[in-house]
């Protein structure tokens, strides 16, 4: 004979089980609902883990700051973030993972240039909104439509030094340059306008972006007498050559001049005593007289209690504001904020300069001339380049088939 009753109990048991089930479910999906997830990556770990950890702490800064402000349009951001460790193939790796498991609106890339190139066409293909908040070659956005920069060009850089050290009066250079996208993209724009005005390059050496060692090319270099030494690379690199060519008597006999990586925290812990006078190609620096400068710059000091604001925080802190902003103007879906960021006119960035989008994705964004002062342990403004004929990256496509 059939036990009803133990049937029964297991029908209920299934109902309440289902039940449980649904409100689960339903649960996760107001959840889902009432957020909106954006992606980050970059190298948490490994040799560029200076880099990669300053520019999460701009990224979740700005997402910080954005939720306290009541989110965008009553929903929070939820920042999904994933560690590179700078290696290219973990890259391409966890902006898979941001894209098809996390399912993100967008994605802030706070990674070096070698990594955004391979994750670039992934992204891509994706057909997912990513801002590259510090990477500077020109492959990481080239025919890339959903891959916007909020940085320079690497070429840019070095054809705004070119032009500032020959109008200083200098004639005979030497060059050090990281044998990778990033460092061949300043020295190619450095040469191009060295060949234009009349200058001479007596030395030129490439180094691995690992290479921390330079005793030996400097040497080399002194003996050439030089008027500026030009030197591209990441920052630990920067500040080697720095320390390095002060120790030898290269500089500050030689004008060195450096690329936008030396406003990194390398430079600021490892160039000590020597760097006075160093000039660099950067795209961000605070404290400046602006306000909202002034403003940005004194929250930071009262949430992490560091008077430093490196390139890596602040170009993040901006692109994910820009980011921000774009999901405000577009909507939440992926070819929504797309189209609001190709749309960007006039966004104020940290140094109070409307800085527009061109059709290629770039940014025209003003570059600024600044020295290395020892004893303030910073850098002061020299100049800011804002014309079009020296910042605009758009020729500069022209060598990268």
């Amino acid at each position: 004979m059939r036990d009803y009753r133990r049937t029964s109990v297991c029908t209920i048991g299934l109902i309440r089980v289902l039940i449980a089930l649904c409100l689960a479910m339903t649960c996760g999906l107001a959840y889902a609902q009432s957020t909106i997830k954006v992606g980050f990556f970059g190298p948490l770990t490994g040799p560029f883990a200076g880099l990669g950890l300053d520019a999460k702490k701009g990224a979740e800064f700005a997402t910080k700051q954005l939720n306290a402000a009541g989110g965008i349009n009553g929903k929070k951001v939820e920042l999904v973030t994933y560690d590179d460790q700078g290696n290219p193939a973990e890259a391409v790796s966890v902006v898979r993972k941001l894209m098809e498991h996390d399912d993100v609106a967008a994605i802030i890339d706070g990674s070096l240039s070698l990594t955004s190139i391979a994750a670039a066409p992934v992204v891509n293909q994706g057909k997912t909104p990513m801002v590259v908040a510090y990477s500077n070659a020109v492959a990481v956005v080239k025919d890339h439509p959903y891959i916007y920069r909020w940085a320079s060009v690497a070429d840019v850089q070095g054809w705004v030094m070119a032009h500032d050290a020959v109008k200083k009066g200098f004639k005979t250079f030497a060059i050090l340059m990281q044998d990778e996208d990033y460092g061949r993209g300043i020295i190619n724009g450095f040469e191009r306008g060295i060949e234009k005005l009349g200058g001479k390059v007596l030395y030129k050496r490439p180094f691995a972006p690992s290479e921390r060692e330079f005793r030996s090319y400097l040497t080399a270099i002194k003996g050439l007498n030089v008027d500026a030494v030009i030197a591209a690379g990441f920052g630990p690199a920067l500040t080697a050559i720095g320390r390095e060519g002060g120790e030898l008597g290269v500089f500050p006999k030689a004008q060195l001049y450096v690329s936008c990586d030396a406003n990194e925290i390398d430079w600021y812990r490892g160039i000590g005593d020597y760097g006075d006078g160093t000039i660099a190609t950067l795209e961000v620096v605070v404290p400046t007289e602006n306000k909202i400068t002034i403003d940005f710059y004194k929250s930071w000091k009262a949430e992490f209690k560091d008077p430093i604001v490196t390139h890596e925080a602040a170009l993040t802190y901006d692109a994910s504001r820009l980011l921000f902003d774009a999901i405000k103007r577009g909507g939440e879906t992926r070819e929504g904020i797309r189209k609001a960021l190709q749309d960007t006119k006039d966004f104020m960035n940290l140094d109070g300069f409307k800085v527009s989008y061109t059709k290629l994705r770039e940014p025209l964004l003003p570059i600024i001339l600044a020295k290395w002062d020892r004893k303030a342990k910073n850098f002061e403004i020299v100049d800011v380049k804002t014309d079009p004929a020296l910042i605009d990256p758009r020729p500069w496509y022209q060598y990268y088939k």
